[in-house]
């Protein structure tokens, strides 16, 4: 009876932990939105992928973000068309290379901005110590849980 009783307690914490990221991240996009140029929430996470990793390819996005090619491929058109993303020239490989432009990175600095601000609105009322272990959880939580 006790196992059950804490399995269902670990699961209810669990998806308390899937709720609140999902609702943070989300709060997060949005009132990235705010900025110019308005981008989705699709468009931003495509920018931060391209910022994080300059001379990824199309198929790479979808499959991280577990899109379809079309979908990917109609918001990098967007993204080309708004001077934010360009493609490099490459002679291997399939698809293009792609790049942040100087308008792209203004934008991706600004949603991080942004980002950190909610961050650290949320944090406010936190003490360091806090938030140091709140930063090594999450840190733990993104390798898989193995400890550092």
């Amino acid at each position: 009876m006790q196992q059950s009783e804490n399995s269902g307690g670990r699961h209810h914490d669990s998806a308390t932990v899937l709720r609140s990221l999902v609702a943070i991240t989300r709060r997060g996009l949005v009132d990235a939105r705010a900025g110019e140029p308005r981008l989705s929430i699709t468009d931003q996470s495509i920018v931060m992928a391209i910022a994080d990793e300059p001379g990824i390819r199309s198929t790479d996005i979808a499959r991280m973000f577990r899109l379809n090619r079309s979908t990917v491929s109609r918001q990098l058109s967007a993204l080309i068309a708004l001077g934010l993303v360009e493609e490099i020239s490459s002679t291997t490989g399939r698809g293009r290379p792609l790049a942040l432009t100087s308008a792209g990175e203004d934008a991706f600095r600004g949603t991080l901005d942004t980002l950190q601000s909610v961050i650290d609105d949320h944090l406010a009322g936190w003490s360091d110590a806090e938030i140091t272990r709140f930063a090594q959880d999450l840190q733990r939580f993104d390798r898989g849980g193995t400890p550092a």
